[in-house]
C-alpha cells in the first residue's frame, strides 16, 4: 500500500521541485547569456525553440492529461498495461511524423515567417537549427507521455527532478565547447539531454510497475474515444493561449516599455501559478480521475469542496503578501537599465496578478471534475464565458485608464469569473458539498488576507521607499497572515493543513514505499 498523503502535502513538495527546477533553468539562461550575448544565433535559438514548445502547448499537454483521466478506467477493466503501451506507441508515432513534417517544411516556412532583411541575418544559424529543433519534438513527446504515465501512478515530484538533465547537458556542452558552434551547440545538446531524460523516465515507469508489452494488432483501436476525451483538454489550452495572445496584442499599444513590463510581471505571476497553482492541479487530475472511474460521485464533491476550503487559505495570503511585495518592496530595486520608476509599476502589475491565483487553481480544478465525469458540453460555456469574452471586455475597459497594470487586473478578474461560472456548473452537476462551510471558510481567508496585506500596505506608506523597509512591510503582512491563521480567531482549514502535512510527513517516515504517492485529501 503507498505511503498516504495529502494532496495539499504532496502538490507543496512538486512545487517545491518545480522552483528549483526553474531557478537551475534561470541558472543555465544567465549562463547563456553571459556567453553568447544578445544577437543573431541566440535569435535564431529562440525561433527554433517555438517547435518543439508549440508542440507541448497545443497537443502533448492535453494528450497527457487525457491519458491521466482514462487510466483509471482502463485499470478497472484490467487493461492498463496494454492501454498505456498503445498511448505510448501512438504519441510516438505521431510525433515522428510531426517532427518529420517540421524537418522538411521549415527551410521553406522561416521566409514566411520573417521579414526578407530579418531571414538573410539569420538564415545560416537557422539553417543549422533545423534538424536538432524538429527532432525535438520527439523526445519531448516522450517525455510528457511517460510522466503521464508516472503521475497516473500518483509518482509526482521524482519525475520532475528528470527535468534538470536537458539543463545540465547545455550547461556542460557550454562550459566545454564554448561558442564556436554557435547556438546548434545548444539546440543538440538539448536534443541530447531530453532524450537521456526520456530514458530516465523510461526505467522509471518500469520501476513503478509497468511492463512495456507490445500492443498487439490493433493499435488505434479506441483511438476515437481517446481523441474524444482530449479535446475539451485542447479546447480549455487553446482559450487560455488566445488569451495571453490578446493581453500582449493590446499592451502592444500603450506606450514604449509598458509591454516589457506587462511581460516581466507576467513571468513573476507565472512562476506563482507555475509553480503552486500547477503542482497541485496535477496532483488533484489522477485523484479525480479515480473517483469517475469507481463511480465515486460523493467523494469527488468532497474533494472538490476541501480543494476550495484548502486552496483559499493558502493562496489568498500568498496573493496578499505578493500584493504588499508589489507595492513596496519591488519598486525599491534598480536592476541594471530596469529603474525604479519601471520596478514601479512592475510591482503594481504583479500586485494586479496576484489576486487571481486562488481562483485560478479553484477554477481550473472544478473544470477539472468537469472534464473527468464526461461533461464536456459545459466547457464551451466554461471557456467562452469563464475565459474568453470576460478578459476581452475587461481588457478594453481597463486598458486605457489603468494601462498594464488594468490588463493584470483584468486577468485577474476573469479568473475571479472563471471560478464562478465553474462553481455554478458543478453545482447544478454534482453538487458542492457544505457549500455553507465551503463559503464561510474562503470568507475567513480572504478577510485575514485582506487585514494582513492592509497592515502591510499601511505600514510601507508609514515608513516610505526602502529595500529595508519594504521588506518590513512584507514580514509584517506575512506574521499577521499567520498569527490569525494559526492564532486567534484561527482558521481551521488552515490549521488542519497543517496537521495533515505534520501527520503525512510522519506517517511517510515509516514508509519505504514511492514517496511521491497521494491518495487523501487532507
Amino acid at each position: 500500500m503507498p505511503a498516504q498523503r495529502s494532496v495539499a502535502r504532496t502538490g507543496l513538495l512538486l512545487a517545491g521541485v518545480l522552483a528549483l527546477c526553474r531557478f537551475a533553468s534561470l541558472g543555465k539562461e544567465l549562463l547563456i547569456a553571459g556567453r553568447f550575448g544578445a544577437g543573431d544565433q541566440i535569435d535564431a535559438y529562440a525561433l527554433a525553440l517555438l517547435v518543439p514548445a508549440l508542440a507541448l502547448a497545443f497537443y502533448l499537454g492535453a494528450v497527457r492529461r487525457g491519458y491521466i483521466v482514462e487510466a483509471p478506467r482502463q485499470e478497472l477493466a484490467g487493461e492498463l498495461a496494454t492501454f498505456t503501451n498503445r498511448y505510448l506507441l501512438q504519441v510516438l508515432v505521431f510525433s515522428t511524423v510531426l517532427a518529420a513534417l517540421a524537418w522538411w517544411l521549415l527551410p521553406a516556412a522561416w521566409p514566411l515567417l520573417l521579414t526578407t532583411e530579418r531571414h538573410r541575418e539569420l538564415a545560416e544559424p537557422l539553417a543549422r537549427l533545423t534538424t536538432p529543433a524538429a527532432w525535438l519534438i520527439l523526445p519531448t513527446a516522450a517525455v510528457s507521455a511517460l510522466t503521464a504515465v508516472l503521475n497516473a501512478r500518483h509518482s509526482f515530484a521524482r519525475p520532475q527532478w528528470t527535468h534538470v538533465l536537458p539543463t545540465g547537458a547545455i550547461v556542460l556542452a557550454v562550459l566545454s565547447r564554448g561558442t564556436s558552434d554557435g547556438a546548434a551547440l545548444l539546440a543538440w545538446s538539448l536534443l541530447a539531454g531530453t532524450t537521456i531524460q526520456a530514458a530516465v523516465l523510461v526505467l522509471m515507469a518500469h520501476r513503478s510497475g509497468h511492463n512495456f508489452l507490445a500492443p498487439g494488432a490493433h493499435l488505434f483501436r479506441g483511438s476515437r474515444f481517446f481523441v474524444a476525451v482530449v479535446l475539451p483538454f485542447l479546447w480549455m489550452d487553446a482559450i487560455g493561449q488566445l488569451n495571453v495572445m490578446i493581453d500582449r496584442a493590446m499592451a502592444s499599444w500603450l506606450p514604449e516599455g509598458r509591454l516589457s513590463v506587462l511581460y516581466w510581471s507576467a513571468l513573476g505571476k507565472d512562476f506563482l501559478s507555475g509553480t503552486l497553482v500547477a503542482s497541485i492541479l496535477w496532483v488533484l487530475l489522477p485523484r479525480f480521475s479515480g473517483q469517475a472511474a469507481a463511480g465515486d460521485r460523493d467523494g469527488l464533491k468532497h474533494s472538490c469542496s476541501r480543494l476550495l476550503r484548502f486552496s483559499a487559505a493558502l493562496l489568498l495570503p500568498v496573493s496578499a503578501v505578493a500584493l504588499v511585495a508589489g507595492h513596496s518592496l519591488i519598486p525599491a530595486l534598480s536592476i541594471g537599465t530596469l529603474d525604479p520608476a519601471a520596478c514601479h509599476r512592475l510591482g503594481l502589475t504583479l500586485g494586479g496578478y496576484a489576486w487571481g491565483l486562488f481562483p485560478e487553481l479553484a477554477g481550473l480544478a472544478l473544470v477539472q471534475a468537469m472534464l473527468v465525469l464526461g461533461r464536456w458540453n459545459h466547457l464551451a460555456v466554461i471557456g467562452l464565458l469563464g475565459l474568453f469574452a470576460p478578459n476581452l471586455i475587461l481588457n478594453l475597459l481597463l486598458i486605457n485608464p489603468l494601462q498594464e497594470v488594468g490588463l493584470a487586473i483584468s486577468t485577474s478578474a476573469t479568473a475571479w469569473l472563471l471560478l464562478g461560472v465553474a462553481w455554478w456548473t458543478v453545482r447544478r452537476t454534482i453538487g458542492i458539498h457544505d457549500q455553507a462551510q465551503v463559503l464561510a471558510s474562503v470568507a475567513r481567508s480572504m478577510a485575514f488576507s485582506l487585514l494582513a496585506g492592509c497592515a502591510g500596505l499601511g505600514l510601507a506608506e508609514v515608513l516610505g521607499h526602502g529595500l529595508v523597509n519594504g521588506l518590513a512591510a512584507v514580514t509584517v503582512s506575512t506574521s499577521i497572515c499567520l498569527g490569525l491563521s494559526m492564532g486567534w480567531p484561527g482558521h481551521p482549514d488552515f490549521k488542519d493543513a497543517v496537521r495533515a502535512w505534520r501527520q503525512s510527513g510522519s506517517d511517510s517516515n515509516d514508509q519505504s514505499q514511492d514517496p511521491d504517492s497521494t491518495r487523501s485529501v487532507p
